[in-house]
């Protein structure tokens, strides 16, 4: 992805932000454009922005409530942790995904 395309997604995400603070309903729309910016920064080698952004949609699918939304972000987490060398930390991201994808689960 080019820098125009993480500007446009940068930009998506003020918004969702914007809309979810108003009507917390549209928390899921916020942690779709969350993930795909935290996509493109890792894609564009920005980890940081990268790692922070992806905690942001995890944290916005737990209010959601998504077992499955939030166990698919924790698992793009736990990639990014892994890559930067913070393997205690993905490993217990990597563990609540497991767990939340257990049979019996949402």
């Amino acid at each position: 992805m080019d820098t125009q395309t993480v500007t446009a997604l940068v930009e998506t995400v003020e918004k969702s932000r914007a809309r979810a603070a108003e009507d917390t309903s549209r928390l899921s729309e916020l942690a779709d454009a969350l993930t795909r910016l935290g996509v493109a920064y890792n894609n564009q080698g920005e980890f940081p922005d990268a790692v922070a952004t992806i905690e942001e949609a995890a944290d916005t699918w737990r209010r959601v409530g998504s077992a499955k939304d939030l166990a698919a972000s924790l698992t793009t987490l736990s990639g990014y942790y892994a890559a930067i060398g913070l393997d205690d930390e993905a490993a217990a991201v990597a563990k609540e995904s497991a767990e939340l994808t257990q049979p019996g689960r949402e």
